[in-house]
């Protein structure tokens, strides 16, 4: 049994939190008390952030994906197996700074509103475990009321964290333009790694905002929310393109796959929205944004028709073939014909002259 301070407990529990070793309801009333940070903290402490941050991490992302045996690219070859069975151990360590401790510390003294914040990295200053650790921490803030939340979002570097950005495109409707997702840490190294364990976590994120635009009423909530996905999805696609990873953008066409069955309508997207009384360019952009992943199918269409153009002994032949086999296995020509037919049901040219019969 390690003997802790007060504070040190609540920075622990704050942790195992984030790491999915405490329930909520525990952990997340230490956001918003304060806590006199400690001169120094205790060495048997900082024993135990460190093993939590080495065993936590490495745990979620196994049990989130990282145990499918799915084929990836290694250097000019695909490989399939578990995450660990296609990537050396040495290359899948996560390394954490002195950033990680200082969030902690942070978080657990001050609240997200405080002036007393003093916490702003740059993004780049992070490690690939410090980037991780705030992953996890960002999906456990979110259970907190939204001015708390929407706090922490904002400020840097969560209001960079492309994976952040990524898995909840929702959370950052109201970013500033200036504000954009860094996918660079993302396309190679450890940062790939952890975007294959994430694949199915990202698909079934991505499913379940589609799947909520159904209830969306107000225009300017789905105008935002649309802003968002096109922000990331473009840089995301951009990253990954110019990094030769097609194949991490697969959670992408999976999620269409699912979202596009044979019988979607327009419907899905604009069911409950309130267009009534708009002009026709307003209706246009609100209709745009409901359907900003669905665009994206015709560059992973072009992708396809690429890859089907590039030779054996051609530079990318490994990526290629990989691309072309996801996107024959998901049908990709049938959803990108289905994606079509939805965006032409929502031109308001159309609707008007329908209306106007």
């Amino acid at each position: 049994m390690q003997n802790v301070s007060r504070f040190e407990a609540n920075l622990l529990h704050l942790l195992y939190y984030f790491l999915r070793r405490e329930p909520p309801e525990r952990a997340l009333p230490l956001v918003e008390a304060r806590c006199d940070v400690p001169a120094c903290l205790s060495p048997g402490s900082v024993r135990l952030v460190r093993d939590a941050l080495g065993k936590g991490c490495t745990h979620l992302l196994a049990s989130r994906g990282g145990w499918r045996k799915e084929r990836f690219l290694r250097g000019e070859q695909g490989k399939v197996g578990r995450l660990w069975e296609r990537t050396p151990p040495a290359d899948l360590g996560l390394t954490f700074s002195p950033l990680s401790l200082e969030f902690l510390l942070t978080i657990t003294a001050h609240r997200p509103t405080d002036e007393a914040w003093k916490w702003h990295p740059a993004e780049e200053d992070l490690t690939d475990g410090d980037r991780v650790l705030l992953f996890f921490a960002h999906e456990g803030l979110r259970e907190l009321p939204e001015y708390l939340g929407a706090a922490v979002r904002r400020k840097p570097p969560f209001d960079r964290h492309a994976l952040c950005w990524l898995a909840y495109p929702e959370d950052h409707g109201a970013m500033p333009e200036d504000a954009s997702p860094n996918f660079a840490p993302w396309t190679t190294g450890t940062g790939a790694c952890v975007l294959e364990a994430l694949q199915p976590d990202l698909a079934r994120r991505w499913e379940t905002v589609e799947g909520h635009k159904e209830r969306i009423t107000d225009p300017r909530v789905m105008r935002s929310l649309g802003l968002s996905q096109e922000r990331v999805l473009t840089a995301f696609l951009d990253a990954v393109e110019a990094a030769g990873r097609w194949d991490l953008a697969r959670f992408l066409l999976r999620a269409l796959a699912n979202i596009l069955g044979p019988h979607a309508h327009a419907g899905m997207w604009t069911g409950r929205l309130h267009v009534t009384g708009l002009r026709l360019a307003d209706r246009a952009a609100v209709y745009q944004g409901a359907l900003a992943p669905l665009r994206q199918a015709v560059r992973l269409r072009d992708w396809a028709r690429r890859a089907r153009a590039v030779g054996y002994f051609d530079e990318g032949y490994a990526a290629a073939q990989m691309w072309k086999a996801d996107w024959e296995r998901f049908d990709g020509d049938a959803l990108c014909e289905r994606a079509h037919t939805i965006e032409q049901q929502l031109d308001p040219m159309r609707q008007a002259n329908a209306s106007g019969q």
